[in-house]
């Protein structure tokens, strides 16, 4: 078939577009000690803790910044607005919608340091000349002060946008209609999960939330999708192979899939895990890396020009992975008869640690990846102690000493 003339220049666009951020993005990737906010070294911190933080740099250069209290938590807290740049095109960011998944918020402090500290050169000026920035770095302040998922009330506040019961959820989507953001970027915490049906942490996923329940994509999705395929482009740079797609079911009460009806195209960037990297500060870089550049796309336009099936291709988030693996236990039956079997355990509910872990899973977990494995070298243990999800205190009948979960 002959190709017209716009058909044969589209592929050169999107290598020329790639090429472009791949360069931007390593830049930030290797100056990024310079501009993280080294304040923020532990996920867990107050609201107020975060709020001093984000002033200290907002405060620094004040012509840059605007603040506003958008509004107030069901326990008084504050909901600060804070904005950037002057152009045309809207661009929303919220993070900490659940409380105990700070990790975006702390990559959103760091975006602001380097908007700050970089002003004066030629890519942010694209970024603040082309673009309105609205960052809602803490969305969930009542539950960020006890790390905990649900707000005050115990909702959960994605699954606040139809009924809007939260004052939290009311304020987001009074953001929404009254600022009309044309992108929104929508950033999470997700538990322990492995790349589709391999071995392979999930460190980022991405979603551009469905519409509907046949999941169709209306033009406001197809934004949505290029911008996804843009991130997924800027994080094979630095994770290859450790990406993943987040489970794009339809949920009408949920945020993404709301805004996407509401006429704002939205990607939600989940952070997974890593090994070593216990406070995912590696993902939190990844994070700040991603959405600057990616900022800078959709500036220029040219994320319109990024292949959708970039994130179409992406394998869903798997279930091969857990917090523990203990391989290799003998299992004592009743009848006499014993078992080699391997333990999956998880310290996780939702995406926070828990003191008592569950025991998830226990037979041949060869496809299974542990952030922690240890060999049993065949030590005993009753099948009657063995009750799949429920509290399992494994340390009872396995003494290695401390162990301290990775997360």
């Amino acid at each position: 078939m002959r190709l017209s003339g716009l058909a044969k220049v589209l592929p050169i666009l999107y290598i020329c577009s790639v090429k472009k951020e791949q360069s931007f993005s390593r830049i930030l990737h290797s100056s990024y000690p310079t501009w993280q906010v080294a304040e923020l070294a532990s996920r867990r911190f107050s609201p107020e803790q975060f709020q001093l933080v984000l002033d200290s740099i907002t405060t620094s250069t004040p012509a840059l910044f605007s603040k506003e209290i958008a509004g107030h938590s069901f326990e008084g807290r504050p909901l600060n607005l804070i904005g950037a740049g002057n152009g045309s095109t809207t661009v929303l960011l919220w993070s900490q919608m659940h409380g105990d998944e700070s990790t975006a918020s702390m990559a959103i402090a760091d975006i602001l340091n380097y908007l700050a500290s970089h002003s004066n050169e030629r890519t942010v000026g694209t970024i603040l000349s082309s673009l309105r920035l609205l960052f809602l770095p803490m969305l969930n302040p009542d539950g960020a002060a006890r790390f905990q998922r649900r707000t005050a009330q115990g909702i959960d506040l994605n699954r606040d946008a139809v009924a809007l019961c939260t004052p939290e959820a009311r304020i987001l989507k009074q953001l929404q209609q009254k600022h009309k953001p044309r992108v929104a970027f929508n950033l999470h915490d997700q538990e322990l999960n492995s790349v589709g049906s391999s071995k392979e942490l999930t460190a980022v996923s991405l979603l551009s939330p469905a519409i509907d329940a046949q999941k169709s994509t209306d033009d406001v999705r197809a934004r949505s999708k290029h911008l996804a395929a843009t991130l997924a482009d800027i994080f094979e740079i630095f994770i290859s192979g450790k990406i993943a797609r987040y489970d794009d079911t339809f949920e009408p009460r949920a945020f993404g899939d709301s805004m996407q009806r509401w006429g704002t195209s939205t990607v939600l960037i989940e952070s997974g895990h890593m090994f070593r990297d216990p406070e995912k500060n590696h993902i939190r870089k990844l994070n700040a890396v991603g959405i600057l550049a990616a900022l800078h796309e959709i500036a220029t336009g040219e994320y319109l020009n990024f292949d959708v099936l970039r994130y179409d291709m992406l394998p869903f988030n798997g279930k091969n992975a857990y917090n523990l693996i203990i391989r290799n236990v003998c299992i004592k039956h009743r009848s006499g008869e014993s078992t080699i079997a391997d333990l999956g355990i998880s310290y996780q509910v939702d995406t926070h640690l828990e003191d008592i872990p569950m025991l998830v899973d226990l037979g041949d977990l060869s496809t299974h990846r542990g952030m922690s494995e240890f060999d049993a070298q065949k030590r005993e243990i009753f099948s009657g102690d063995l009750r799949l999800n429920q509290p399992f205190d494994w340390r009872r009948y396995f003494p290695i000493g401390k162990f301290i979960p990775e997360y």
